[in-house]
This record gives structure tokens, sequence and C-alpha cells, in this order.
């Protein structure tokens, strides 16, 4: 027997961030997500990663397989929502990104309190210069009656 739905019951509106504001959220973070193309079809890889001055830092490990990225344009996505309230924040930096290896060159890097890993003068890291950068305050939609 076909059930009728629950209407869907906004609790907040969305909303656009500042940039100040998206670029001090990505710093409250360290987790977010590489976003690229693989086989000309859109992929997501979660990272790790520090924002610092203009750029996001993604230490790669060494692993080559990061090697790809040199000189090309990424998107990242960075945000989160309190479980409780479904209310949180998401921001969308894109740029061009590079392969660097050791901390030359990376402003603010010797700041222990900015970086949320350890490293060595030899550790390989993506670096993307971001050149757009947008965010939103966001409500997620629950069926009326849904306490989850």
């Amino acid at each position: 027997m076909y059930q009728e739905k629950p209407p869907v019951v906004a609790m907040n509106s969305d909303g656009p961030l500042p940039t100040a504001e998206c670029r001090k959220l990505l710093r409250s973070v360290p987790t977010g997500r590489l976003v690229y193309t693989e086989d000309a079809l859109p992929a997501v890889r979660p990272v790790t990663f520090a924002a610092l001055d203009g750029d996001l830092i993604i230490p790669t490990g060494n692993n080559p397989w990061f090697d790809r990225f040199d000189r090309g344009v990424l998107a990242f996505e960075a945000g989160t929502i309190d479980p409780a309230t479904r209310t949180g924040w998401s921001v969308l930096a894109m740029g061009r990104s590079r392969v660097l290896s050791g901390t030359d060159g990376l402003i603010g890097f010797a700041d222990p309190a900015r970086i949320p890993w350890s490293s060595s003068h030899d550790d390989r890291y993506l670096v993307i210069g971001i050149e757009q950068i947008s965010g939103h305050r966001t409500t997620l939609l629950r069926p009326a009656g849904d306490l989850r």
C-alpha cells in the first residue's frame, strides 16, 4: 500500500559566507576532500590539510599518486555538519596546484600550531593556491517527526 511521505521541514535557511569567514573556517578543521577528475569523471579523496596564507597544504606522505596534480587545477571542499542540529557549513576552494619537496617557500609552515601533523625537511606536499573560494551555512532538511 502506498504511504504518503511526511512533509520536509527546514529548521534554518542556508546562506552564503563572506570570503574572510570561508578562510577562517578552513583553518578550523584538519581534514577535507580533494576534488579532481579520474578518467574524465569526478572523483573525491579525503585528505589531511592546513590552510596557510592563501594556500592549502596537503601532506602526500611521499606518495607518487599525488604527482599527477602538479601544475593542474583542483578543487577542495571542507565542512562540518552537527548531527544534533543538522546545521553546519561547507567551503569550496579552487586553484592551481603544485607538488613541493620540503617546506621551502611555504609561509607560516614553521608554526606548529598551524600544522596538524609533524613534518621533516624531505617530506612532499601538494599545494593548492586558492584562486576562488566560496562557502555556505547549511541546514540539512529532515522529514517531520525524524529525530535522527
